[in-house]
């Protein structure tokens, strides 16, 4: 008989940020194992519309949107998750549904996807308790990990890390030649040295790392004149003000491009475009924008004090610095531009990255959680 699973969601479709991307991989790791008819899998939504679906990932009949109706969610959800094997959620925010659920079937396998922020802050004592009722919290790193532990006083026996995965529609290249068309959207020479950071660009967030950048340019065009700063990604107003009047105050507005949202669908053209990616952050959960920009031959800067390590494979597949330390920052970003890379070099990193963060060992591992309750080795003994 096929395991019945139950996949709750915020949003799957309607966003392209970090926890969907993870959410449509979830999806299609369904969709194959339901394929396999070793589950039988049911997704909901409750910000998307059935509109939202995306054929690649899901069949129509596994997949449900409630388009922001949450009541009707809450109680549909509650309802099929009765008839659920395991329960799958996606966020801390979906923990209300499963709590009576489990009070009723105490047998039933709940498990949590624990990525960054949403968890790492102080929760009510009604949902510590709903917490330490999950069978597993599946943390997307290490340092999620030691968080979670830390901070909600969760034993480590109820917790294991799986790495994000590459989405499996990704688009690798094998032309790293840099795109035409970018070059002259941009009005950027071939000659020119291009560093770009990708990140929501939030008043709220200053934890990203990308003014730090900014204010090494003056110092690094001392060395590199060609050099130009693409900075990628939605802003808001109050943001773009301090942004702008950084620039400003270095005079760089020659050097600094802020192009604003990416569509994925030339995502993988604007690593390709990029001699450097680098978001020396402090608080990434994993950092998915880093493994794209590996497999696509880029070569990576981030921060040694959050889940990037994980997403650097401990800093065998990029370059790990202390995001408070610019004259670190500055070393590294002069160690890297001093060597052009080979298109060799380029095809090796590569295959690193989808050697280490490929779709079919994130497949197996989700298989193992949902048929055997265990994702694989005890990885926080090792970490």
């Amino acid at each position: 008989m096929p395991v019945k699973v139950l996949f709750l969601t915020l949003k799957t479709f309607s966003l392209t940020g970090g926890i969907e991307k993870v959410c449509r991989s979830v999806s299609r790791v369904l969709y194959d194992l339901s394929e396999e008819d070793l589950v039988l899998s049911t997704v909901y939504s409750m910000y998307d519309k059935n509109t939202d679906r995306d054929s690649r990932y899901l069949s129509k009949k596994q997949f449900k949107g409630f388009g922001g109706k949450r009541e009707r969610f809450v109680v549909e959800s509650f309802l099929a998750g009765l008839k659920a094997d395991v329960i799958l959620l996606s966020h801390i925010h979906l923990i209300n549904i499963v709590y009576f659920i489990k009070k009723i079937h105490p047998n039933k396998k709940i498990y949590l996807l624990a990525h960054g922020i949403e968890i790492w802050k102080k929760l009510s004592d009604a949902k510590l308790r709903m917490l330490n009722q999950l069978d597993k919290i599946i943390c997307v790193s290490a340092f999620t990990a030691r968080k979670v532990m830390d901070m909600h006083h969760i034993p480590s026996t109820q917790i294991e890390i799986l790495n994000n995965c590459l989405d499996p529609f990704y688009h690798h290249s094998t032309n790293f030649d840099k795109p035409r068309l970018l070059l002259d959207r941009y009005h950027l020479n071939h000659d020119d040295i291009i560093l770009f950071s990708l990140s929501r660009l939030s008043s709220s967030e200053k934890y990203k790392g990308y003014d730090h950048t900014i204010e090494l340019l003056p110092t690094l065009l001392e060395s590199y004149p060609n050099l130009v700063y693409l900075l990628a990604g939605k802003w808001d107003a109050i943001e773009r003000k301090r942004l702008d009047d950084l620039i400003a105050k270095n005079k760089l507005q020659n050097h600094i491009q802020m192009i604003g949202f990416i569509d994925e669908a030339e995502l993988t053209e604007h690593f390709l475009l990029s001699d450097l990616f680098i978001l020396p952050s402090k608080k990434e959960g994993f950092g998915i924008v880093f493994i794209e920009a590996l497999a696509s031959g880029l070569r990576v800067i981030a921060g040694n004090k959050d889940g990037s390590v994980d997403a650097l494979g401990g800093g065998t597949l990029g370059l790990l610095v202390d995001p408070d330390d610019q004259q670190g920052i500055l070393k590294g970003i002069c160690s890297l531009l001093g060597h052009t890379q080979t298109q060799q070099e380029k095809t090796n990193l590569q295959e690193k990255c989808i050697e280490a963060f490929g779709y079919n060992q994130y497949l197996q591992s989700i298989r193992n959680l949902l048929l055997d309750g265990k994702i694989g080795a005890d990885e926080l003994a090792a970490s």
